[in-house]
């Protein structure tokens, strides 16, 4: 439980003696420093079972949202791998992958300003096409959005949670951070759009305060913002999370424990704006609607146009990118 690096070690010398407890966790106030991180075995991999490989930049996320386990599991920090290390790693990759597609294996990548600064001028320099994950507050730096673009990151997964105020209102455990930046979600969008770098836009539906309408309104805003790509999920109490605590407090579980339920698919609590069987269902609809062939064809043709203008203004530009428009 935890960061794996400080507990591993010991489970590995608990199981040589034939000694092994049930559960490992870090010691308290044991933290592990990225700095010491170990490249991975890539050379164990063959490239061409891969459509991209993965390098962790950053570990944790300081938004805190009280659904996420990702972060709030693994550390309740966020930190930092020096730049000088990720591109050890990159070379490493580069060894039995001449030209890879990197993705940063991190919640919350472009958070540190001057961390960020070197990693993009080190990407710049390396000649790689990469994705990542970032929060909405990225579309306020026009002149790191030209960076991004430029250092090759073509891609960026960012955690919208919701199209309405409502939605997003006290997802925050720290600050309702997300509800702050609500109102500027569909210029933001189009703003890092518009910098040539695609947005896929995360939705989490059956928020405390989403009701059915919510489905329709996820719809409206892949539209209007001509997102390049939607992620759609349910909201989902892992065990461990505050969400989880919550929800049992108030006997809102459906089948307490259910890890089977984990899936981010499985309705698995009773949602407050509509039934958990119309949570499911209007899950499956709106999926059906968000990646209909002519509706994604539709939102990318608009942002491949973008592409074309700053091919044509001189901006740095995948060929293949503008090409597949």
């Amino acid at each position: 439980m935890g960061e794996g690096e400080p507990a591993w070690p010991r489970l590995i010398r608990d199981w040589r003696h034939g000694e092994l407890h049930s559960r490992y966790r870090p010691a308290d106030g044991e933290r592990f420093d990225l700095a010491h991180a170990q490249v991975p075995r890539y050379e164990l991999l063959d490239p061409e079972r891969y459509n991209r490989l993965t390098i962790q930049t950053t570990r944790g996320c300081p938004h805190q949202c009280e659904f996420c386990a990702s972060s709030i599991l693994l550390t309740p920090h966020y930190a930092v791998k020096p730049v000088e290390r990720v591109i050890d790693e990159l070379h490493h990759i580069k060894s039995v992958w001449a030209e890879p597609y990197i993705e940063l294996a991190d919640d919350n990548s472009l958070v540190q300003t001057r961390h960020t600064e070197e990693l993009l001028a080190a990407f710049s320099s390396e000649g790689v096409h990469w994705f990542t994950e970032a929060d909405i507050g990225l579309a306020a730096h026009p002149e790191r959005l030209e960076a991004l673009r430029e250092s090759g990151c073509r891609m960026v997964l960012i955690g919208l949670e919701s199209p309405t105020p409502e939605g997003v209102d006290g997802i925050g455990l720290r600050r309702n951070w997300k509800r702050a930046q609500w109102p500027n979600y569909a210029a933001a969008v189009e703003r890092i759009q518009a910098a040539g770098i695609a947005v896929i836009g995360c939705f989490v539906l059956g928020l405390d305060g989403d009701d059915e309408t919510v489905f329709d309104q996820v719809y409206q805003f892949a539209d209007e913002t001509a997102l390049f790509d939607v992620q759609l999920t349910v909201l989902t109490p892992f065990p461990g999370t505050p969400l989880y605590a919550r929800l049992e407090r108030a006997g809102r579980l459906l089948e307490p424990g259910a890890w089977d339920k984990c899936t981010l698919f499985d309705v698995n609590y009773h949602p407050c704006g509509m039934t958990a069987d119309r949570l499911q269902q209007g899950l499956l609809e709106l999926g059906l609607r968000v990646y209909d062939e002519a509706f994604v064809k539709a939102r990318r043709k608009r942002f491949f146009a973008g592409l074309r203008r700053l091919r044509r203004e001189g901006a740095r530009v995948a060929e293949e990118w503008v090409e597949a428009g």
